[in-house]
């Protein structure tokens, strides 16, 4: 759902700054099928500890922390963007920053991610 809105509101931001929503395609369909790639590996490294009694319990803990997650994400990154345009950065360039953050965020995850326990164990 976050991604199909975030792909929308770049859509029209990009459609009223001259880009053809053709140029985000591409894009679009990359990040899409790198999500799908992450989540199942990493839904079973998170529950690969949680005993077979309690993983509906496990389950329910991890798809509340993302969802919350997302929302906390939405949120700062719509403040970000917010708070730039309003600033005298103007639209583009906050857009530019939040997209700049957006990318960086994935790599501090990446690098974070090679402390997680080794699901092969």
């Amino acid at each position: 759902m976050t991604i199909r809105c975030s792909a929308c509101g770049r859509c029209r931001l990009c459609a009223s700054t001259g880009v053809e929503v053709v140029h985000l395609l591409p894009g679009m369909a990359v990040a899409g099928v790198g999500q799908g790639m992450v989540m199942s590996p990493l839904i079973g490294i998170v529950l690969s500890d949680v005993p077979s009694a309690r993983a509906g319990v496990g389950s329910g803990v991890f798809v509340t922390t993302q969802q919350t997650s997302l929302a906390l994400g939405v949120a700062t990154l719509g403040s970000l963007f917010l708070s730039l345009a309003a600033g005298g950065v103007g639209v583009r360039g906050a857009f530019v920053a939040v997209l700049l953050v957006q990318a960086a965020v994935p790599v501090v995850f990446a690098v974070a991610s090679r402390g997680l326990p080794d699901p092969r164990r």
